[in-house]
């Protein structure tokens, strides 16, 4: 069993069993980063997150590598990495290719969708819409993500592969947009909807429902990102 434990000098070492040490600074990074613990625009020490973890500073610069491949950090000559930031014009841009890629995957879905899947997806909707009800807790979509089922479900690795790599990108924006109680309870009511569709194996009733509930994500996360930062940059993205 790993030992977790603490060390006597106040460092938590990372569990070293199973996956390399450059998998698990890379987990544990992204997560930090993409909760907005590590803002956009930081700067990424290695020294510094090699005695936070207890690991070697080689495993920390295959990490950030990695990250940096995947869209959440800036490697810049002589300077170091940093969090990546996103402009108003590449969230868009972002935004517009989940938009493409996820109605295809709706579409798929309702063609593709089996009962068990159908299933899943009613019972994820009902616990969204209790968490949201109850806790009232704006961030219940982190986890419980019914779009990843629906694009599971679709039945294409490829696609699912390039909505995962969009939506990690995403989760820069979102880390600093945040989310209000009111738009979670809009996004059940569409998940609702969109569901339904699903269910009716009505394709292209589930190609438009995602693609309004994912427009309305979209303005939702501009205006809130303005409202946090009035100076971010608009980027040159049209529209």
């Amino acid at each position: 069993m790993p030992d977790n434990s603490f060390k006597g000098d106040g460092v938590t070492p990372i569990d070293r069993s199973n996956l390399t040490l450059a998998d698990k600074v890379e987990a544990r990074l992204r997560d930090q980063i993409v909760q907005g613990e590590r803002p956009t625009g930081s700067r990424l020490n290695e020294v510094e997150i090699a005695s936070d973890l207890g690991v070697s500073r080689g495993p920390v610069r295959q990490a950030l590598q990695r990250l940096a491949h995947l869209g959440l950090v800036t490697l810049e000559s002589h300077r170091g990495a940093f969090v990546r930031s996103l402009d108003l014009g590449e969230v868009r841009e972002l935004f517009e290719l989940r938009i493409a890629l996820e109605c295809e995957a709706a579409e798929l879905a309702a063609m593709r969708i089996d009962r068990t899947g159908l299933a899943d997806l009613a019972r994820l909707q009902d616990q969204s819409t209790s968490e949201v009800r109850q806790s009232r807790r704006p961030g219940v979509f982190d986890t419980l993500d019914l779009h990843h089922l629906i694009v599971r479900h679709a039945g294409n690795d490829r696609l699912a592969q390039a909505v995962t790599q969009v939506n990690v990108e995403l989760r820069l924006a979102r880390s600093r947009s945040g989310a209000t109680v009111r738009r979670a309870q809009e996004a059940v009511e569409e998940h609702r909807e969109l569901i339904t569709y699903l269910t009716s194996r009505d394709a292209e009733g589930a190609r438009v429902a995602m693609k309004s509930h994912l427009t309305a994500s979209l303005h939702n996360t501009m205006q809130m990102l303005q409202a946090v930062d009035p100076n971010t940059p608009k980027g040159t993205t049209h529209g």
